[in-house]
């Protein structure tokens, strides 16, 4: 292995877990081509940094080969830091002639999160929810928004409800999806088929309470699942437009962190 040439930018994402990782992301260039297992290689020290700024050596395998070319090529590098070392302030990043800091109070998490530079530890939110019905027939994952942005510059991801079951297989996102909050929690709807003059209509609502993870990363739950039946537009017809079948559903809440 070697130190690559050069590094030019480093970003910093803590990750909320119970006890906190650090996600380090470094860019850099090397010399030509066929540089592979990029990686950074921690520095051991024996007492920690009286300055809490800690190094790694960002590192790759070079070619077995001579390159054919010199042209400066980019390489990048992703290291989960776990555990994030109490008093730990950043990270310096030593490639073969220089090095490049980074601060965690400049990270993007930790803007968005002031009271983890203080080591407390933001309630978690569930970032995705599994239910399956008693029988093992009917599944259900639902992602209540984006997993947390990979960079500043990336956006997040939609909402999504995946349904798997005897009515077929759908997949929907954003706008396709309905959220209301009633008395009993969340509902989420979606949209099976819509009514025709011969053709009934079919709708899904899944009921979503509020759900605390604490320190966890999961936590099981029950909850009911209602799959909304209509008679479609049929003119002159007394009586209930719609009928209800009931599910009753085994939930997993889940916080995902972001690699």
């Amino acid at each position: 292995m070697e130190k690559i040439l050069e590094v030019l930018d480093v970003e910093l994402f803590v990750l909320e877990n119970h006890p906190p990782k650090l996600r380090i992301s470094a860019s850099g260039n090397i010399p030509g081509e066929g540089w592979t297992n990029p990686r950074l290689e921690p520095v051991v020290f024996i007492q920690p940094p009286p300055d809490g700024i800690y190094d790694f050596d960002f590192v790759a395998d070079p070619p077995h080969q001579e390159p054919a070319t010199d042209a400066i090529t980019p390489i990048g590098v992703v290291h989960l830091w776990d555990p994030l070392p109490p008093g730990a302030k950043g990270v310096r990043i030593h490639v073969k002639h220089d090095s490049k800091k980074a601060l965690l109070g400049n990270s993007e998490h930790l803007k968005r999160n002031p009271s983890l530079g203080n080591s407390e530890h933001l309630k978690r939110n569930p970032s995705r929810f599994t239910f399956v019905d008693q029988e093992g027939v009917k599944r259900i994952v639902f992602f209540p928004q984006a997993l947390g942005p990979l960079s500043a510059k990336e956006k997040p991801q939609e909402v999504s409800l995946e349904y798997t079951g005897p009515e077929g297989h759908f997949v929907f996102r954003g706008a396709q999806i309905t959220q209301q909050q009633t008395v009993v929690g969340a509902l989420i709807s979606v949209n099976f088929r819509s009514g025709a003059a011969d053709e009934p209509s079919l709708d899904f609502a899944l009921v979503l309470p509020p759900v605390e993870l604490g320190e966890e990363l999961r936590q099981a739950f029950k909850t009911m699942g209602i799959l909304i039946h209509g008679r479609g537009f049929v003119v002159d017809h007394p009586g209930a437009q719609l009928t209800y079948d009931t599910v009753n559903l085994e939930g997993i809440a889940e916080y995902i962190p972001v690699l």
